[in-house]
């Protein structure tokens, strides 16, 4: 049997008509992938000092053993944890005949209570980088930044599956589905949004006979509202029915069926 020929906006109709899921799904991925992840990024970039991204284990392992100089110590009070707020300490040191400055965050505010400006402290240098002695590194977790956007786009693409997966079945059985008769066991219809009531549509449930002669029954949805006038209970209703699994069926659109010369 030759494809019958199906438009891709075919397809974005019946996407659109999986309201409100399909609609949910777009919203929410694209955001996460268009909105809330480059500011998430710009955010990061922005506030990630150079010594937040050391390598503290390879300097811990490899780094070699220096005197430095304490030239400033603040909170960072941008950041609680627990009611307390990391030290920011900077501090300077002498390496190959150059005095180099450098910065490192911690919570271990036990061990820093005696620390002052002008005090000496051991300190762990390795490849331009270099951490504090017996003091444990604090780097904000920026990783919580990114739940937010991850929430999101999962979210839409469990929406976005809900309204494509059964789009997609449509389709194909739009494509290369076989012409069966089907009767119409009930016809139900789904109030759209309030006052509008855009997004109304219909929902038929049937059955047919399949090769065997066994029925089957299925339901298909439909935004033709004329079929309510033209049909009811126990009425025929013309289907497409997968070749290749017979529990597979839709609606045939009318619309489109003329529109596209489908010849049913």
């Amino acid at each position: 049997m030759s494809k019958r020929k199906v438009t891709l906006s075919i397809l974005i109709a019946l996407i659109k008509n999986r309201k409100p899921f399909s609609i949910l799904g777009i919203i929410f991925v694209f955001s996460s992938i268009f909105i809330l992840l480059p500011s998430v990024l710009f955010m990061i970039n922005s506030f990630i000092e150079p010594y937040q991204k050391y390598d503290f284990e390879k300097i811990e392992q490899n780094g070699t053993e220096q005197i430095a100089k304490i030239t400033d110590i603040k909170p960072v009070n941008n950041v609680t944890i627990n009611g307390e707020h990391p030290l920011k300490i900077s501090y300077e040191f002498l390496e190959k005949g150059s005095t180099k400055s450098d910065k490192f965050q911690t919570m271990d505010l036990e061990k820093t209570n005696e620390m002052k400006i002008g005090n000496e402290i051991k300190i762990k240098t390795f490849e331009n980088q270099s951490k504090i002695q017996n003091l444990e590194p604090f780097v904000f977790p920026f990783y919580l930044f990114y739940i937010l956007p991850f929430i999101f786009f999962i979210l839409g693409s469990i929406f976005l599956l809900i309204g494509l997966v059964p789009a997609l079945r449509d389709y194909n059985l739009y494509k290369n589905g076989i012409i069966k008769e089907g009767t119409i066991i009930s016809i139900t219809l789904n109030s759209g949004l309030p006052i509008t009531n855009i997004g109304q549509s219909i929902l038929i449930n049937y059955y047919y006979l399949n090769s065997n002669g066994q029925k089957i029954f299925g339901k298909s949805k439909t935004t033709d509202l004329s079929i309510m006038l033209e049909k009811k209970v126990e009425d025929k209703i013309n289907l497409f029915v997968s070749e290749n699994d017979e529990t597979k069926s839709c609606l045939i659109p009318k619309l489109e069926a003329i529109k596209n010369n489908w010849k049913i």
